[in-house]
């Protein structure tokens, strides 16, 4: 955790309800441990009423392998029935006392879960999100439990719940929020030290390059050699490859046919970091985001694009310092986004997460 987000609730992921949440790409990233709220979480608030549905999203993470427990501020007396419906296979612990972090280390040492491994789902951005946010947890904020509620009084609590938040994230929180999205879940040198083979193993079907400082120096309209070389031997592994570059059409007219030879995909006038013009291109080819990788040498264009899709991003140093006027100007303010961003779950091992470390096993690999 870094910085600021230790004291800021802004979660590292948003979600409908606990059913959309995207529990395959969190085991993919190495989560073991999952941690909900009780009340408007799980079921409404002050209700015992545990769906078919629920009990059912229990089974399956347990069957997935993951550990699940109930942390809620509310007694254990209202809350007991959890652990009776599923047979103990869910733990509870009550009167957690959230945001205060003393009780949820407890729970973590007890589970023997490792806080870089466990993720905390909950309705409050002031309990449950400021409790992780302070321990290190990946976080995801979801909306109210509303369904099947029938009195006025829980649906009114409940939409003072999610009113709360967006008045703290459209004042206070939209700064943080636009940094965090600007945190990639990898650094790397350059595109050959990245590893391809581990990305293979994990699921991911596509890959989206940025073009200028990425694949080639600023303004070239070229592949050189080795990124050819390595183009032919992603394509030889599977990978849907998608070229998705800011620069207008003209500029590409050569290296489109030798694209097309390739069999790789481009995409000129992407617009990032909006999303319209890849949101329909990845639509088209049905791709879903947890499929999906991107990577560019740009933190507000590239990885705030592919954060907002939660494409899986990795930064990659500017191959020259040789840019455009604004692109220089957009390097001085990722230098100080740099300081403030907080680390985001990656595929690696965490002595591989800082930027320069020499991953060239990888590259040796593509390249026998």
């Amino acid at each position: 955790m870094t910085g600021l987000f230790k004291y800021i609730p802004i979660p590292q992921e948003h979600s409908p309800d606990i059913y959309s949440v995207d529990y395959e790409n969190l085991k993919k990233l190495g989560f073991t441990t999952i941690l909900m709220d009780y009340d408007f979480t799980v079921t409404g608030w002050r209700d015992d009423n545990i769906t078919d549905k629920t009990l059912k999203l229990f089974d399956k993470l347990i069957e997935e392998g993951f550990k699940v427990a109930i942390v809620t501020n509310a007694k254990r007396e209202k809350v007991k029935i959890i652990e009776e419906l599923t047979n103990g296979k869910v733990k509870v612990y009550t009167s957690m006392k959230k945001p205060n972090t003393k009780k949820l280390k407890e729970v973590l040492q007890e589970m023997d879960s490792k806080e870089s491994e466990t993720v905390i789902i909950g309705d409050l951005f002031i309990t449950d999100i400021s409790v992780g946010n302070k321990l290190g947890l990946y976080t995801i904020l979801i909306n109210p439990y509303t369904h099947g509620l029938e009195s006025k009084f829980k649906k009114f609590v409940a939409g003072f719940s999610k009113f709360a938040y967006n008045v703290f994230f459209y004042t206070i929180g939209w700064f943080f929020r636009f940094i965090d999205l600007a945190a990639p879940n990898e650094f790397r040198e350059n595109i050959f030290d990245i590893d391809y083979i581990q990305l293979k193993e994990k699921g991911y079907k596509m890959i989206i390059f940025d073009f200028d400082n990425t694949l080639n120096e600023y303004h070239k309209d070229f592949l050189t050699p080795e990124a050819t070389d390595l183009i032919i031997r992603l394509k030889e592994m599977g990978f849907y490859l998608l070229i998705a570059s800011n620069g207008r059409k003209s500029r590409f007219k050569s290296l489109e046919m030798d694209l097309d030879e390739l069999g790789v995909d481009l995409l000129t006038e992407a617009r990032k970091p909006l999303k319209f013009k890849i949101r329909k291109k990845i639509k088209y080819l049905g791709y879903k985001p947890s499929e999906i990788v991107m990577i560019g040498d740009q933190l507000f264009t590239d990885v705030v694009c592919g954060n907002a899709f939660k494409f899986y991003t990795i930064k990659v140093e500017p191959l020259t310092t040789n840019e455009g006027i604004w692109t220089r100007m957009i390097r001085f303010f990722e230098q100080i986004a740099l300081k403030g961003i907080r680390e985001k779950p990656t595929l690696s091992n965490n002595e591989e997460k800082k930027i320069g470390k020499d991953s060239s096993i990888t590259k040796n690999k593509l390249t026998k």
